[in-house]
């Protein structure tokens, strides 16, 4: 059954080079158009009939993949309504027993399975990870939780050894205040992680200097606990509250750290500078212990732990700071690839090198960032509604040029020339490479439209409009063909200036559609 469906809707959904089995990964997708296929052909057997019916439905334009789940996004019917319906759904199922596609819905396990689903795994899974990935995390999983029974084990016997006692009630116990101060931490932790793990990619050096401040933050207010009446509420909210920075800032810091050994091997030999990496934190853990221990020989008071914390942490900012700097990674930031890009179009297929480029200034922080307002000029895989918010008629006419244009890609460019900036909107089978080539189209549309050709003198509003669209469209086609031959230019000029191609930077929220146009 789902062959057949595949087979019957291939014009329908063509991509580039995608191949009928790709679209049974998309049943509800299916199941949406095989309706619009189906009602066509009883509009054709009676017409009359389906305008009754169908004169007050929603256009449906787009189906918008977020956080596992779809929402399927309109325009309304009635005469005179501006703005766009959304109407979130699950991913259609198929029955096993009749092999019929089951009706997508919105039901609260949907929800939280797509909730649970953006805290616990990646953006885009299973299609962004190897098929070995949910195997040897479930071990992983079972592995951790064994290991941290015998922690807690090992804690409780070692803390009763040197005299501290295990009786009196269980959460008065040191060592399960211990633990809980371990698990506000790990809680805290797991709701930073769903809501900032995509920036881990598209900002990986400010993250790593927010992470030890953090941490630094984290180890002032665990030396707080000196200043307090000793009890084992005041100790768990100074040492737990502490440890919520601080394992914050850990895992910041393990997580950019693993980016920061992969473009430091050169030669495929991530393990070997991942290990050696370790080795020397050890000799570097062991000159601090030396040293701590030297320095709380002379006084245990408060004033004198914080006197040395005062010193010690800019130090520690200073050091982080100067490290960022120094990792010039060649890497394609979204500011860094968005003026690259403009550079291509503009100097005849040159680009600046890493050097050229922070010697002009051309980005902020660490190329993370941009520098003018009016650089943000790309917006990448945005969500339908943060562009087409209005859902005027003239945003209605512009989609269908665009999805018509596109109907064939991995990417749809959506201009804006009051913002003079352009959208793109990426298909689930788009791949890095389709990035670049969005990138590089969008930026040839955008040094168009941002020099038009005088319009016609005319005073009907009617007419502009329509010139517009017609100016449009020409430019949407014309770059679409020059832009085949210019992306292997592109990737190589970069690759020439000894930019990284294979991989872009950027806050990947997994906001992923597949569009329908009039045809």
């Amino acid at each position: 059954m789902r062959r057949h469906l595949c087979t019957q809707l291939l014009p329908r959904l063509r991509t580039r080079d995608c191949t009928p089995q790709l679209l049974a990964l998309y049943p509800s997708t299916i199941l949406l158009l095989r309706r619009r296929t189906l009602r066509f052909q009883s509009t054709q057997a009676n017409p009359s009939r389906t305008r009754d019916v169908d004169e007050h439905r929603p256009s449906l334009f787009a189906i918008e993949r977020v956080g596992g789940r779809e929402c399927h996004i309109s325009w309304p019917e009635e005469e005179g309504s501006s703005g766009i319906r959304k109407e979130w759904r699950d991913f259609a199922s198929v029955n096993p027993e009749t092999g019929k596609v089951l009706a997508p819905t919105n039901s609260l396990t949907g929800r939280i399975a797509s909730w649970l689903g953006q805290m616990f795994l990646p953006t885009n899974y299973p299609h962004s990870v190897h098929r070995s990935y949910l195997p040897f995390h479930v071990l992983q999983f079972v592995e951790t939780t064994v290991a941290t029974i015998t922690s807690v084990l090992c804690n409780q016997a070692l803390l009763t050894s040197v005299g501290v006692s295990a009786e009196g009630s269980i959460f008065g116990a040191v060592a399960v205040q211990w633990i809980i101060k371990d698990g506000a931490g790990e809680v805290a932790k797991l709701f930073f992680i769903r809501h900032f793990s995509p920036y881990f990619d598209s900002h990986p050096k400010t993250f790593t200097l927010f992470g030890e401040v953090l941490g630094c933050l984290g180890s002032g207010l665990q030396i707080a606990t000196l200043l307090i009446a000793p009890s084992p509420g005041n100790f768990l909210i100074c040492a737990a509250g502490g440890n919520i920075f601080k394992l914050v800032g850990a895992a910041i810091w393990y997580t950019t750290h693993i980016k920061f050994v992969r473009y430091f091997s050169q030669q495929g030999n991530t393990g070997d500078v991942a290990a050696k990496d370790e080795s020397q934190a050890s000799i570097a853990q062991l000159a601090g212990y030396a040293a701590g221990i030297s320095l709380l020989t002379v006084s245990h008071t408060a004033a004198y732990l914080y006197a040395i914390f005062a010193v010690a942490v800019p130090v520690h900012l200073i050091m982080t700071a100067y490290m960022m700097r120094v990792a010039s990674f060649e890497l394609l930031t979204l500011p860094r690839v968005s003026r690259l890009a403009e550079a291509y179009v503009s100097m005849q297929g040159q680009v600046p090198s890493l050097t050229e480029l922070d010697a002009a200034r051309c980005t902020g922080l660490y190329g993370e960032f941009y520098r003018e307002k009016h650089d943000r000029w790309l917006i990448l895989a945005p969500r339908v509604g943060e562009v087409l918010s209005l859902g005027l008629e003239v945003e209605r006419a512009r989609w269908q040029i665009c999805a018509g244009v596109f109907k064939d890609d991995r990417y749809l460019l959506f201009p804006r020339p009051r913002a003079q900036s352009v959208a793109v909107f990426l298909h689930p089978d788009a791949a890095n490479d389709d990035l670049l080539r969005a990138i590089l189209h969008a930026a040839q549309v955008r040094n168009i439209l941002r020099h038009p050709a005088p319009p016609p003198d005319t005073n009907a509003g009617g007419e502009k409009h329509a010139e517009s669209q017609a100016v449009l469209l020409s430019t949407l086609m014309d770059t679409r063909a020059r832009v085949e031959g210019d992306v292997v230019g592109f990737k190589l000029a970069l690759e020439e200036r000894g930019w990284r191609t294979d991989e872009l930077c950027y806050a990947d929220h997994g906001h992923r559609v597949t569009w329908a146009h009039d045809g």
